[in-house]
C-alpha cells in the first residue's frame, strides 16, 4: 500500500471513530436498545461488535438507536433484516470507494503533482469524504424512500404488509452475451469497458418504474410491477447495447409470484427467469405465457416448451420479434 493510501487510511479510521463516547450499556440504560440486542444489530451491519462498555457511539448514533428500540413501526427482526441489507451494500460502496481511490485517483495525482504533494491531497481528500456522504446519501436516501412511497401508494399494493407474503411481480433479467469469449479475444481492459457501459445502459434505460434493480456480475435483474414495463426496458436495453466487435445483450422476462425480503426478490419465479435466459440469443428477448397474455399488441413467435431445472413444470416460451 502506497503512502497516501496508508496515510489516507489512517485518517479515515481516526475520523471514523472521533466522537464515539457513548457505550452500549449506557443505550441500554436509558430505555434503549438492550446491549445483547445493539450487539446483534450491529453484527448484521458486518462491522465491529463492541463490549457492553465500549465507548462504541456517537451521541447522535446513541439518539437514533433509542428512538428504533422505541418504535411500534419498526418491530427488531425487522431491523436486523435491515441491518444486513444496509451492511452489504455500505460495504460494497466503500469497498468500491478505496479500490477507485488506489487504482484510478491516486495514480493520476502522482504523476500530475508529485508524490508527497499527492500524499497530502489523499488525506485531504478523505477527510472531506465523510460529510459530504452524510448529506448526499442521506438525501439520496430519502428520494428513494420517497418514490418507492409514492409507487406503493399508486398500487394499492397491500400484499407488500408483511415481508414472508409472495407478491406479483415482473422479472427482467439481461446479460452480456458470449462475454467470456470477448473478454478472451480483447482482453480486460475492452472487458471492463464494456461493463461499465451496460451499468450506464441499464440505469439510463431500465425506467423510472423499476422496483429492484441487481447487479448480478455482468448481467443485471430488474423487477417491475407488470409485464409490458418489464418487455420494453428490456428491448431498450437491447438496442442500446448494439455496437459493431462489442458483446450483444440477452433478457428474459417472466411474470409472476416473489418473495420480497431485504430488497431482493426469491422464490421459483426468480429461478425460472434466470435460467430462462440461456434460451435467449444475442439481441433476442425471451418470455413466457405469462408475460405474452398480458402484453397485447406485441408481435411473438413460439419457441416450444421447454424443461427448466428446478422447475416441475414444462415452461412455454416466446421470442419477441422486432
Amino acid at each position: 500500500m502506497s503512502g497516501s493510501v496508508n496515510d489516507a487510511a489512517r485518517r479515515m479510521s481516526e475520523l471514523a471513530g472521533a466522537g464515539r463516547t457513548v457505550t452500549p450499556a449506557e443505550i441500554e440504560v436509558r430505555c434503549g436498545m438492550p446491549v445483547a440486542s445493539l450487539q446483534e444489530l450491529m453484527r448484521g451491519f458486518g462491522v465491529a461488535v463492541p463490549d457492553r462498555d465500549q465507548p462504541a457511539f456517537t451521541p447522535a448514533e446513541a439518539d437514533a438507536l433509542i428512538r428504533l428500540w422505541e418504535s411500534d413501526v419498526w418491530p427488531f427482526e425487522l431491523a436486523i433484516q435491515l441491518s444486513r441489507m444496509y451492511g452489504r451494500l455500505l460495504a460494497r460502496i466503500a469497498h468500491a470507494t478505496m479500490q477507485l481511490w488506489a487504482t484510478v485517483a491516486e495514480p493520476r495525482l502522482i504523476a500530475n503533482t508529485g508524490g508527497q504533494q499527492a500524499r497530502q491531497i489523499g488525506v485531504d481528500a478523505f477527510e472531506q469524504l465523510l460529510p459530504v456522504s452524510d448529506a448526499l446519501l442521506a438525501g439520496v436516501h430519502r428520494r428513494w424512500l420517497a418514490r418507492e412511497a409514492a409507487q406503493l401508494a399508486f398500487r394499492g399494493d397491500t400484499d407488500a404488509s408483511s415481508p414472508s407474503s409472495a407478491v406479483e411481480v415482473s422479472l427482467l433479467f439481461c446479460d452480456l452475451k458470449d462475454f467470456t469469449s470477448f473478454v478472451d479475444r480483447l482482453g480486460d481492459d475492452a472487458a471492463i469497458r464494456s461493463i461499465e457501459r451496460f451499468a450506464e445502459v441499464v440505469s439510463h434505460e431500465q425506467g423510472p418504474e423499476a422496483r429492484v434493480t441487481k447487479l448480478l456480475g455482468d448481467g443485471f435483474m430488474c423487477a417491475y410491477p407488470e409485464p409490458r414495463l418489464a418487455v420494453e426496458a428490456g428491448t431498450r436495453i437491447i438496442d442500446a447495447m448494439r455496437a459493431p466487435n462489442q458483446p450483444g445483450v440477452h433478457a428474459s422476462v417472466h411474470h409472476g409470484r416473489a418473495i420480497p425480503r431485504e430488497g431482493d426478490y426469491f422464490g421459483s419465479a426468480v429461478n425460472l427467469t434466470a435460467r430462462l435466459l440461456a434460451e435467449a440469443g444475442r439481441d433476442e428477448l425471451i418470455a413466457t405465457k405469462e408475460v405474452v397474455d398480458r402484453c397485447a399488441g406485441g408481435r411473438w413467435r413460439s419457441a416450444g416448451s421447454i424443461r427448466i431445472r428446478g422447475i416441475s413444470r414444462e415452461v412455454e416460451i416466446f421470442k419477441l420479434m422486432r
